[in-house]
């Protein structure tokens, strides 16, 4: 196996983490980044045990702490936001009672400590950048006639997810490499459904600020675009990490990113939650 990181090894080598994804009892891809993100971090050996729990698909939230034997537990929820999963599913279901649980398991004592959500990590930023810088090299794109698109899903309920979707998108803006940064949504306004009205730049990058490659980020989103998900791109975009695109609608071109959430620098995302709370 590899080594364990020398700076982590001492403060994680006898816990295990637990990472939350939302999971789908219709989309087998809603789980795919959570798993892929697990996976790199099972091979980095940087924990005793490494786990992943999904709030509508097995392994189920409220059956994983029993699977688990260390004696620290370290919960991340691999979510865009904090809203209702991160404040009343999560705790409720796996039967935490605040920030810090201490709780007798099948294997004895154990401490839970729930971490931050993913996206609310200002590193997620970055994530978003290089992925969006790649497309304007390779592509050979004017970055102030570019225009990069993220999308949330968005709630009349809650505002935390715009709150987070905008609050990366301003700071993409303040990096200054793209004329404009913009956000959409899928529950709120301004919604995907009116994108043209969101920007004029020739060029229009758009990345979904979601953690999973779901029925929103492979169905939802492109259609409200126009562009017909069954492309044989969008798959290879969504196996491969590959943009698609671009696609000529209406005078522009249009590039469609992968969920935030399989980027290969989220794996060091989830490690900076836990190491946040030690």
């Amino acid at each position: 196996m590899p080594p364990r990181s020398p700076a982590a090894a001492p403060a994680l080598a006898d816990a295990a983490l637990v990472i939350v994804g939302h999971g789908s009892s219709i989309s087998a891809n809603s789980s795919l980044a959570t798993t892929l993100q697990g996976n790199e971090i099972r091979r980095r050996n940087l924990f005793a045990e490494v786990h992943e729990a999904f709030w509508k698909e097995a392994p189920f939230l409220g059956d994983v702490l029993d699977d688990v034997a260390a004696p620290r537990i370290f919960v991340v929820p691999n979510l865009a936001c904090r809203g209702y999963i991160t404040s009343s599913v999560i705790p409720r279901t796996m039967g935490l009672t605040g920030r810090v649980t201490e709780r007798i398991g099948r294997h004895g004592h154990q401490t839970v400590v729930l971490c931050e959500p993913v996206g609310t990590n200002p590193r997620i930023a970055r994530v978003v950048a290089g992925r969006a810088e790649a497309i304007v090299t390779e592509f050979g794109l004017a970055a102030e006639r570019t225009c990069l698109m993220l999308v949330g899903h968005g709630s009349k309920r809650n505002a935390q997810s715009s709150i987070q979707t905008q609050a990366i998108a301003a700071a993409l803006a303040d990096q200054g490499v793209f004329a404009e940064v913009t956000v959409a949504f899928l529950e709120q306004d301004p919604t995907v459904a009116n994108w043209r009205q969101a920007t004029t730049a020739e060029s229009v990058i758009v990345m979904p600020f979601m953690i999973s490659n779901g029925l929103h980020g492979a169905e939802d989103v492109p259609a409200l675009l126009g562009i017909d998900p069954a492309d044989p791109a969008m798959a290879r975009m969504a196996e491969e990490g590959i943009p698609a695109g671009p696609y000529a609608i209406d005078g522009r071109r249009v590039w469609y990113c992968r969920a935030v959430g399989s980027e290969p620098g989220v794996a060091d995302i989830i490690v900076d939650q836990v190491l946040a709370r030690i």
